[in-house]
């Protein structure tokens, strides 16, 4: 609701800027229809040209290198080799015929040289960032201006300024109204898992937003339950487990117990009979059967401890489990608070920001009926030395690497 309220605030100046836009546009289409067609030069090499060097059967001289200042460019087993003023094709015959007559080679080496980049352009005048920029192919002198991030505007002319901000703020806006939502839908998750509860419904009257969040965040519910539920289904089945192989164990030990008491009883017969001289050699086999059970008898008490510590470690598992879940939650949902605090103060400050801007466009744009509006002129400054030319150009006139190109902005009256 709050980024319908700055839309409609901003509807009328967009309409006087939606029309001024379209007949900027149009213009510009009935200019490009009548440019000529031109026919394109040899392009000559230069410094700051990169280039790929490629001999055949000679992977060493594979090279890409640059024009250096002197106008040369360097190759191994070669030596440098004059560049500026040369088309690639050129070069590639001239680094030809130097490796012919340092290898003393009969034929001709097969060399192809490509241009990997050109050299930059600059731009300076009135435009945003004026600097060095990389050609592009086919530039004009339109998109030089486009990469310099436009024509600069001045403080008097601002109300482009203000429709920018205006416009900006209004997405900035929905931007934050989008984050917002989702932050409420994640904040609900996190008090479903912080208070242990199922994903609630999505309330009546939610706005589209609001409920494409909700459908989000109650996958990830979803999805995080079911592997909690897995884990803890696991760690309860092995809890189970090792419970029955204690039961097992006790069972035995009884077993065991009984067995030794019995075998216990008759070693004391065997000895009784034995001092009165009634049985020979019966009490020494016995007793080593009694060694044997008591052997046993103390394995199975070990089996059953290291089950009880396995049980324990189980449970300890799934308590963990439980608490770090609910601790992610309660971290989760305070950091979900701050956020939402945060996007709120947000949302206050680009509705002031967009009301303020929408009001001082439409006073400036009042202001600045009477007054005439900015020309730009375009000069290029191409070549070097004593072969440098200024060039007067528009924003169609194709822009060269190395070219400088200047933009001044005046009143049409010369002011």
């Amino acid at each position: 609701m709050r980024l319908k309220k700055l839309r409609e605030t901003g509807s009328n100046g967009d309409d006087r800027r939606r029309r001024a836009s379209a007949i900027v546009v149009s213009a510009l289409t009935l200019l490009t229809l009548f440019v000529p067609a031109r026919a394109s030069a040899p392009y000559t090499l230069d410094v700051q040209d990169r280039v790929r060097v490629f001999v055949a059967e000679w992977p060493a001289l594979n090279v890409e290198v640059a024009v250096g200042s002197n106008g040369s460019v360097a190759l191994p087993l070669v030596g440098e080799i004059a560049a500026r003023g040369r088309e690639p094709a050129e070069l590639a015959r001239s680094i030809a015929a130097h490796l012919q007559e340092k290898s003393k080679q009969r034929q001709l080496p097969d060399v192809s040289v490509d241009i990997v980049a050109y050299r930059p352009f600059y731009i300076l005048g009135s435009v945003t960032t004026p600097g060095e920029y990389a050609y592009r192919p086919d530039m004009l002198v339109v998109n030089a201006v486009s990469i310099a991030s436009g024509i600069y505007r001045a403080v008097g002319i601002s109300e482009w300024d203000l429709a920018r901000t205006s416009i900006s703020g209004m997405g900035e806006a929905g931007v934050a109204e989008l984050r917002q939502a989702t932050l409420r839908a994640e904040q609900m998750r996190y008090e479903a898992e912080v208070n242990e509860r199922s994903f609630p419904p999505t309330p009546a009257n939610t706005s589209p937003e609001l409920t494409r969040a909700l459908a989000e965040q109650r996958e990830l519910f979803q999805a995080s339950q079911a592997s909690y539920e897995k884990q803890a289904e696991t760690l309860e089945a092995m809890v189970g487990l090792h419970q029955a192989e204690i039961e097992s164990i006790i069972t035995q030990l009884e077993t065991v117990a009984a067995k030794l008491q019995s075998y216990e009883e008759e070693v004391a017969k065997a000895t009784r009979l034995e001092d009165a001289g009634l049985a020979t050699n019966r009490r020494l086999p016995l007793q080593r059967d009694v060694f044997d059970i008591q052997r046993e008898k103390r394995q199975l008490e070990f089996e059953k401890v290291r089950a009880e510590r396995a049980v324990q470690e189980a449970r300890l598992r799934i308590e963990t489990l439980q608490s770090a879940r609910k601790a992610s939650a309660q971290e989760g949902l305070q950091r979900t608070h701050a956020m939402i605090r945060e996007t709120e103060q947000q949302l206050a400050t680009l509705g002031q920001l967009v009301a303020g801007a929408t009001a001082q466009s439409g006073q400036i744009s009042a202001d600045n009926s009477s007054r005439s509006q900015p020309q730009i002129r375009y000069t290029i400054i191409r070549g070097r030395d004593d072969a440098m030319r200024h060039i007067e150009a528009t924003e169609v006139t194709p822009v060269l690497p190395g070219d400088i190109i200047k933009v001044e902005l005046s009143s049409r009256n010369g002011m």
